[in-house]
């Protein structure tokens, strides 16, 4: 099974979960690194997801009819 959570990982190699672990890794778990470019904002310094509304409106790309757009898109895969 695939379940992805974050953690950080101090100077001496030892995992610290932030949030609580399944339990099927109380058995044995292998762990996959994905480490990002920049460092992750503190939990204070994220944006609020409210500053992203309406920010699309303008966009010529999401000015047809909404069905029609999302037909397009599905189209695009066949």
């Amino acid at each position: 099974m695939l379940q992805t959570i974050e953690v950080e990982i101090d100077s001496q190699g030892i995992i610290h979960p932030l949030q609580a672990l399944p339990q099927s890794a109380e058995r044995r778990a292998l762990l996959t690194l994905v480490i990002p470019e920049q460092t992750m904002p503190a939990q204070s310094e994220h944006t609020d997801w409210r500053s992203f509304v309406g920010r699309l409106s303008d966009s010529p790309n999401f000015n047809a009819d909404p069905v029609e757009i999302q037909r397009k898109m599905r189209d695009e895969w066949r």
